[in-house]
């Protein structure tokens, strides 16, 4: 039976890419599914690259993986809004695109049946609009497992035991958290900003609420490299996780022949050890302050393991500190883990194999469910 899945990723260059990529890895593991993939209009007109990589993935649809485009035309001045607004400004044309796609369906005898929704983590509240046709949610976290789950217990500090982390004065804190899912004391001054400070972390709260919701969670992660965390979240009453990354968009988008600083990268890599050199990004809008430049700096080199780190707004004196070739002769081969993780019976396509294996489970399953609402 040939099933079809519904990606919404955040309208953000960097969850695009890696929702697209994990759309692309489904498909070619899979020959009965297909994915359309919902784009939204983005929130910030600036982000470089995003215009021309969306009319390409837009000439490259086809049956088995489609991009539906939703238009910024008639929608409402998006610049200052917030993300939740922003989503539910979304919900009746993704409402319609979908409803579109049923209908194109049903006049077509071999078209696949729509198994669910894949909502990326910043657009949990297109949750309700799946309920609406009665297909269940999974997520895709482009983060780590242990920010997922440092996510769920801020919420739980905050629903169960009603405490607010965004009260304290965090940046200075001295204060530890306890969280079960981590294998050490989590001190508080390192929570992420979106997560202590006044202004976001209802927003975030809210989605972690959602993240409960979901029939399964896609983690841009693997497994060898997060084992404490992801042992606890499989032995909790949250959604099951499935550990499937590393996701990486590896097609060169320019040419960059001239770029010196480049070719010397590529030169450098090139004497590194196959699948050897660990690769940090912190997304197309991350950055960070000098002070937290220098402790993933000094943490960078104490793991003992070859990287390459692609660091936005750079503090000036930041590299002064840090002792360069002395890291590098003493880097450890680590990432060969992570290259037996992504080999057919390595612990990330095993995790995609359930995943798929989940969803086509739960088409029979609302099949009866719809059998069984007709015949009353």
């Amino acid at each position: 039976m040939k099933f079809e899945l519904v990606f919404i990723p955040y309208p953000g260059i960097g969850h695009l890419r890696s929702t697209v990529e994990m759309a692309k890895l489904l498909v070619d593991r899979e020959t009965r599914l297909s994915i359309s993939v919902i784009i939204l209009p983005f929130i910030s007109e600036g982000e470089v690259g995003a215009s021309d990589y969306i009319a390409a993935l837009s000439a490259s649809s086809n049956n088995r993986l489609r991009y539906e485009v939703i238009s910024a035309v008639d929608q409402p001045t998006i610049e200052m809004t917030t993300i939740e607004i922003h989503m539910k400004n979304q919900e009746p044309k993704v409402r319609s695109t979908v409803a579109k796609l049923l209908e194109d369906y049903s006049s077509k005898p071999d078209s696949p049946k729509i198994a669910g929704f894949v909502l990326d983590m910043f657009c949990t509240s297109m949750v309700d609009v799946a309920n609406e046709f009665g297909f269940p949610s999974y997520m895709f976290y482009t983060s780590s497992a242990g920010i997922l789950s440092v996510t769920y217990h801020v919420q739980m500090l905050c629903d169960e035991n009603k405490y607010d982390v965004s009260e304290n004065d965090y940046a200075d804190s001295e204060a530890v958290l306890n969280f079960p899912s981590l294998s050490r004391p989590y001190p508080v001054k390192c929570l992420p900003h979106a997560l202590a400070a006044n202004m976001w972390l209802p927003v975030f709260v809210n989605q972690a609420r959602k993240f409960r919701e979901m029939k399964g969670i896609l983690v841009n992660t693997v497994a060898e490299l997060e084992p404490y965390v992801l042992k606890f979240l499989s032995s909790s009453d949250t959604p099951p996780v499935y550990p499937v990354g590393p996701l990486l968009h590896l097609e060169n988008q320019r040419d960059d022949s001239k770029d010196e600083k480049r070719l010397e990268i590529i030169r450098w890599l090139d004497q590194q050890p196959p699948s050897s050199v660990v690769f940090l990004c912190f997304g197309s809008m991350g950055g960070f302050g000098e002070e937290q430049v220098r402790e993933i700096a000094i943490a960078l080199e104490r793991s003992g393991h070859r990287f390459l780190w692609s660091l936005r707004r750079a503090s000036p004196n930041i590299f002064k500190e840090l002792p360069g070739d002395d890291v590098r002769k003493r880097v450890k081969d680590m990432s060969e883990k992570c290259h037996v993780a992504l080999m057919d019976g390595g612990s990330s396509r095993t995790a995609l194999q359930k995943f798929i294996e989940e969803v086509a489970k739960n088409i029979v399953s609302l099949d009866k469910e719809f059998e069984h609402v007709a015949l009353k």
